[in-house]
């Protein structure tokens, strides 16, 4: 236990905490968006989908590490970003972006609002919940009280202000997973030209995949293609 608290205290200790943290919730939205493609295939494959979620143990189990994993990354994170600035009392006379990139700039704002995306998603999936009512409409539910995922995830994205609120935060999603999976491969030791380069196309092919498979989602949903 004195180790584990050591190694959290130190900066290098966070430094992992927070790559390896943000590891898995990268690898549960891509799988996530994996799963949400069966919209494409129909209702059977969805509802089936959803209904393994619901299983008590893999809903409760999710939940305990995806919740642990966005607390320990959100608590590592905002304990690094009070590290370097005390290391820096006084603040620049005049800024200019040097080492740091757009991506990295902008985190302290693409943060919140994944965080906010996913507990909307959340309710949104689960419960139904939007302005206007907090239950699944009756006809949204299987026979055993899971939500049948299909009806509720094209009935939710058919509405053209759902689908541009899921557009704009999987866009913010995109900045924040690519800064976090480059930076997450120079935290665990990739080093050099070639490592970086290829740590820049893997988290950009990554990406993409992940955005581009919830847009490809969401779009098809709001022209009711599905």
């Amino acid at each position: 236990m004195n180790f584990l608290l050591s190694f959290w205290r130190s900066t290098v200790g966070t430094k992992v905490v927070v790559a390896v943290t943000g590891l898995f919730l990268f690898a549960f939205t891509l799988f996530h968006m994996i799963g949400n493609l069966q919209v494409f295939t129909g209702p059977g494959d969805m509802d089936a989908y959803g209904a393994f979620l619901h299983k008590p143990e893999v809903l409760w189990g999710g939940r305990a590490l995806v919740s642990t994993s966005i607390l320990l990354h959100i608590v590592g994170t905002v304990k690094l970003v009070k590290t370097t600035a005390a290391a820096r009392p006084q603040g620049y006379r005049k800024w200019t972006a040097q080492a740091s990139t757009f991506y990295s700039r902008t985190m302290k704002f693409t943060g919140p609002l994944v965080l906010v995306y996913f507990v909307v998603h959340l309710l949104n999936l689960t419960t139904g919940a939007e302005p206007g009512h907090i239950a699944l409409h009756p006809n949204y539910l299987q026979t055993d009280g899971v939500p049948k995922a299909f009806e509720n995830l094209t009935a939710l994205l058919g509405n053209p202000l759902w689908a541009a609120f899921y557009i704009v935060a999987n866009l913010a999603l995109g900045f924040h997973l690519w800064h976090g999976a480059y930076s997450m491969c120079k935290t665990l030791g990739l080093s050099g030209h070639r490592q970086l380069r290829l740590a820049r196309i893997i988290a950009s092919l990554l990406t993409a995949t992940v955005v581009g498979g919830n847009i490809a989602i969401t779009t098809a949903c709001v022209l009711h293609l599905v």
